[in-house]
């Protein structure tokens, strides 16, 4: 949606217009649903995370400042609504790749090198399913929603730097956590097959 347009739209719902508050969730659906999906892999947590979403952001209209889009206002919103989710229910919310659609799922069958090595896929998931709030959602914003550092600071409220770090500490973690993982249903695997219980 063109900023001029959003800023329009959002200036009559602010004022009570029915017609433009129902235009904006119209012209920002879809890739917000996206974006929580990506996050929290469960289409039922997706749309509370896009209701409460716009529940929050049309009840604060006045307070947006057209100093970047709307759709970027709207993603910050769910993004912190999934971080306080993901401190509020340690373990999180749990990330099941067989929910998600093949296209969400691209990145990640990249780095499982083929689609049939669905062990490895399911242990990348579950590294990223331990990784902190933060680095994860900076994660999944930068490698399953496509944003850039940039994006992803202005989304979480940290410097580009932090982002960066935060991205290079959990890539690690994620490697070395789905190494791990694979490593040990390996030698489970091992003593099934030997007879043992």
């Amino acid at each position: 949606m063109a900023d001029a347009v959003a800023e329009e739209l959002v200036r009559r719902a602010a004022a009570g217009d029915a017609a433009a508050r129902r235009r904006l969730v119209e012209e920002t659906i879809d890739d917000l649903w996206a974006l929580a999906m990506r996050l929290v892999r469960r289409e039922d947590n997706a749309d509370e995370i896009v209701q409460e979403t716009y529940a929050r952001a049309l009840a604060n209209l006045a307070d947006w400042t057209p100093r970047g889009r709307f759709e970027g206002y709207l993603a910050r919103i769910a993004t912190n609504l999934v971080l306080e989710r993901w401190r509020r229910e340690r373990p999180a919310v749990p990330l099941d790749p067989h929910l998600a659609s093949p296209a969400a799922l691209e990145p990640w069958q990249r780095l499982a090198d083929e689609e049939d090595d669905r062990r490895r896929l399911a242990a990348i998931w579950e590294a990223v399913q331990r990784l902190a709030p933060e680095p994860r959602a900076a994660l999944l914003l930068y490698h399953a929603q496509g944003e850039s550092c940039d994006s992803i600071a202005g989304i979480l409220g940290v410097p580009v730097g932090t982002v960066k770090s935060w991205l290079h500490r959990a890539r690690n973690e994620v490697r070395h956590g789905a190494e791990s993982l694979l490593r040990g249903r390996a030698a489970v695997s091992q003593s099934q097959i030997g007879g043992q219980p």
